[in-house]
């Protein structure tokens, strides 16, 4: 597992910053555990955190970029809008998410979360506080409000998310349909 999410991470650091980030940061890994690293050794948080030091970026603006990049990576963003019909119909499905990624990844460890709406709002409250996940998930929750085309404001409070809702319909969302170009050509024809 930590294999995959040092991936993750270093294909997050790559697309968004360049190889040249990617390397500086693996060359500092090796010289901090004193030999030779391996390709895309010395990442996990660490190397966020390293990749936040050189960009002079808080910690938590890393992990929040991260969640939005995640969102725009086509199968991660299709998982993510299977999940509800609507901005506030994925909000209120979030406490599946440890679920769904356990039938995905079963290794991941997703904290649980605690979903509570009110008419403009909803708050995601963290069973097992993690800061990493917090800000992972405000990213993500942004990337998917871009994607639905709603207007929003999202904070965290402590260890949970507040996200207040003031237009689901703010702008046009990305088309998003269960089935693939391909298998809807094959229907057509």
């Amino acid at each position: 597992m930590n294999s995959l999410v040092n991936r993750a991470i270093e294909e997050f650091l790559r697309s968004t910053y360049g190889e040249v980030m990617v390397q500086a940061i693996t060359d500092e890994a090796a010289v901090s555990v004193g030999r030779l690293a391996p390709a895309g050794a010395g990442f996990a948080t660490a190397g966020l955190d390293r990749a936040a030091f050189r960009l002079a970026k808080p910690r938590a603006e890393m992990f929040e970029d991260m969640g939005g990049w995640m969102t725009r990576i086509e199968p991660i963003r299709r998982l993510l809008r299977f999940s509800g019909r609507d901005f506030r119909d994925f909000l209120l499905r979030l406490d599946e998410l440890p679920g769904r990624a356990h039938l995905v990844l079963p290794d991941l460890i997703v904290p649980r979360l605690q979903v509570e709406a009110t008419d403009q709002s909803v708050c995601l409250s963290m069973l097992e506080p993690d800061e990493a996940w917090q800000h992972l998930l405000v990213g993500l929750i942004r990337g998917m409000a871009d994607d639905y085309g709603a207007l929003c404001l999202i904070a965290a409070d402590g260890s949970a998310i507040r996200i207040d809702i003031w237009d689901e319909q703010f702008a046009e969302g990305r088309m998003f349909c269960l089935q693939s170009d391909l298998l809807s050509d094959q229907v057509l024809s």
